[in-house]
């Protein structure tokens, strides 16, 4: 059921003319032959026939074996047709050419010219048709344009010298005239016929690549998805007609980003080439094999009757990778998790099909890999959700921007309460599913690989706020924007500070970067160099959430950093003493007395009652934000909120990405 080696497909044009005069090259090999068989036989025929002259006594059999050489010519050689058809034109125009003048002005007295021309000129038609048959021998229909009009003129002066003469036969006067109108006519109509010949070919052949174009990959010549989903729901028909199953098959090819952004795209492509053309070889006469993006695949098995044969189908394709690919001298092992959903069991349409294959295939991309799954109820709707989000949350960065937005929460001075700082948290609201929490989507951005397009985009937004801030209010706001592991990591994070400070002619002094304690606790002396370059920029650095890990006080004194936020998890009972862990109390109190002589600041997090505020300030913490102060608000709030005018103090401002 499975096996089938499909033709790789050719591209139109170049399809078409090997066709076209592979088929030229067999007709004349085979109609060449009748043509010197013409002029042996007139040549044997002259003397018997009563109406010899030296003329076709001498050129005839010249004709003749001239087309035989040709006949041997194009039988050895395909590449000799161009030149073959070249010759016909020229040697037959040159004959019929010669053969009129000589009737005309050297034929003996008492010839009868009628019954020659007769004899000889029909065959001229036989040359226009030949100058059209091939593109390479385009010049023919030069020489064929130039043979009609030397025709022409010949006859006309002939004509003329007869009439001069005062002894013109009316019967070759008229005899030339037809023959010369019939030619004239005969090439203007093969012409026209020709080109529009020509122009429906072109008009087809645009339609035929045009259709090429929407219905196939241009990198694999796979069916795209435009193609799929007609065919996957012309199948879904039939199956709801004749109560049959259609089984999808969702394939990845696993680690092809490493491949792609190690070797290069060049190479990536060449991979996905030879992926696809190993796996064709597996896919059955009745299934249908489609590219989606990047190193997706999709097979619809048109003939499966249980879902072990569409499992033996996934595994049979699995098999195909094993060998490793050889590209430019080096060999390349590909494995692949493939999901599998079937019709009508997993799912009632095309869309849902597709679909839930996805999630059975994600699924097996997070359980390591190199593996089949088929779709399940009970487990792969959390995985759908995800994946669904995850690419929805791609198309949000990529296409829609005006998806993704900030809102702003105060931090305050929890001594006097005035507003110090703001954090910009960021959001999502699909149109769709409405507003998607960070606790959603920031742990799938940051499994994905996303969170590193994400974090540049809020660091550039940031930057923009506080610009903004800045003209309205004439002095400069700090923006501290929460960097991820990923993010921080990435070998242009420093480059994509710089470029965000330089776009929106940001000071660096008013930008600082939020990193969580555990970058800070692996690769210390990476993440010392890099803190210290952004300091030697000018940019502040905070560590967030100190404490909730394996903190060591000693980083605070290493590291070259300006603030430390104390998690809400340590200040949450702080407003109850009674209730209040005691080694909470201890460690906001021991940060406190720390930060205090290495002139660090502390703000804690998620305050939510007086309370818990007048604590704080009574252990030595000198910033916080929570409810008790603001919820986070859209950027035209806060501007009421910070009551911005030129000649107000210098206030520092925070953004995060929670």
């Amino acid at each position: 059921m499975l096996r089938l080696k499909l033709p790789v497909r050719v591209p139109t044009s170049v399809a078409s003319d090997t066709t076209y005069a592979d088929e030229w090259r067999g007709t004349l090999l085979r109609f060449i032959p009748f043509g010197a068989l013409a002029f042996f036989i007139g040549w044997a025929l002259e003397i018997p026939s009563g109406q010899v002259t030296s003329f076709d006594m001498v050129v005839y059999p010249v004709m003749g074996s001239m087309l035989l050489l040709l006949e041997l010519l194009l039988s050895v050689s395909r590449k000799a047709l161009t030149f073959v058809v070249m010759a016909i034109i020229v040697g037959a125009s040159t004959f019929f050419f010669l053969k009129l003048g000589w009737l005309l002005y050297l034929a003996p007295t008492g010839t009868d010219l009628q019954a020659q021309f007769t004899e000889t000129l029909f065959w001229i038609p036989v040359v226009y048709l030949l100058s059209f048959i091939l593109a390479e021998a385009r010049l023919g229909q030069v020489v064929v344009r130039a043979f009609t009009v030397g025709m022409v003129v010949l006859a006309a002066a002939f004509m003329a010298s007869t009439i001069f003469a005062g002894n013109i036969d009316w019967g070759v006067s008229y005899a030339l005239v037809e023959l010369n109108l019939a030619n004239t006519v005969f090439l203007a109509l093969t012409s026209t016929f020709i080109r529009y010949k020509e122009s429906q070919t072109r008009t087809r052949a645009r339609m035929e690549e045009v259709e090429r174009q929407a219905y196939y990959d241009a990198l694999t010549g796979l069916a795209n998805r435009m193609r799929l989903d007609d065919e996957l729901e012309r199948r879904l028909a039939v199956a709801r007609a004749d109560g049959g199953r259609v089984a999808l098959l969702y394939l990845d090819v696993d680690g092809f980003k490493v491949f792609n952004d190690t070797l290069g795209h060049e190479a990536g492509d060449e991979l996905l080439r030879a992926v696809s053309r190993r796996l064709r070889q597996e896919v059955g006469p009745t299934d249908l094999m489609a590219r989606m993006s990047g190193d997706e695949f999709v097979i619809v098995l048109g003939e499966v009757e249980t879902a072990q044969a569409a499992m033996f189908a996934a595994r049979k394709l699995q098999a195909a990778l094993v060998t490793p690919f050889d590209l430019h001298g080096l060999s390349h092992h590909v494995s692949a998790s493939i999901g599998i959903c079937i019709y009508p069991d997993d799912a009632s349409d095309g869309a849902t099909l597709l679909r839930h294959a996805d999630s059975a295939m994600y699924r097996v991309k997070r359980s390591g890999k190199n593996g089949v799954q088929r779709y399940r109820d009970d487990s792969d709707a959390v995985v759908e959700r995800q994946r669904n989000l995850e690419r929805e949350l791609k198309t949000a960065l990529t296409a829609h921007p005006e998806q993704l937005t900030l809102v702003f929460q105060g931090i305050h001075d929890l001594e006097t309460t005035e507003l110090k700082k703001v954090e910009a948290l960021l959001r999502w609201h699909h149109p769709a599913w409405g507003h998607v929490p960070p606790s959603e989507f920031i742990p799938i951005a940051e499994r994905s690989g996303l969170i590193v397009t994400l974090g540049e985009w809020v660091l550039r937004e940031a930057c923009r706020h506080a610009k903004e801030w800045e003209a309205l209010s004439g002095r400069g706001i700090v923006v501290s924007v929460n960097v991820s592991a990923m993010q921080f990591a990435h070998p242009g994070f420093f480059r994509t500070v710089t470029d965000a400070l330089e776009d929106h002619a940001l000071q660096p002094e008013l930008l600082e970067i939020e990193l969580t304690e555990g970058i800070v606790m692996h690769g210390v002396d990476r993440v010392t160099e890099t803190l210290k370059r952004l300091r030697h920029l000018g940019v502040s650095i905070a560590i967030d959430d100190f404490g909730t890990g394996y903190s060591s006080f000693a980083y605070l004194r290493d590291l070259p950093i300006d603030t430390v936020k104390i998690d809400r998890s340590f200040v949450k009972d702080l407003g109850a003493p009674l209730h209040a862990p005691q080694f909470a109390l201890a460690l906001v109190e021991a940060i406190a007395h720390v930060a205090m002589h290495l002139d660090l600041k502390i703000v804690a997090e998620g305050i939510e009652t007086e309370a818990q505020r007048q604590v704080l300030r009574g252990l030595g913490c000198h910033l916080g934000q929570g409810f008790l102060f603001s919820r986070p608000v859209p950027r035209a709030e806060l501007r009421a909120l910070m009551h911005l005018n030129p000649t107000e103090e210098r206030v520092p401002s925070k953004t995060f990405v929670n």
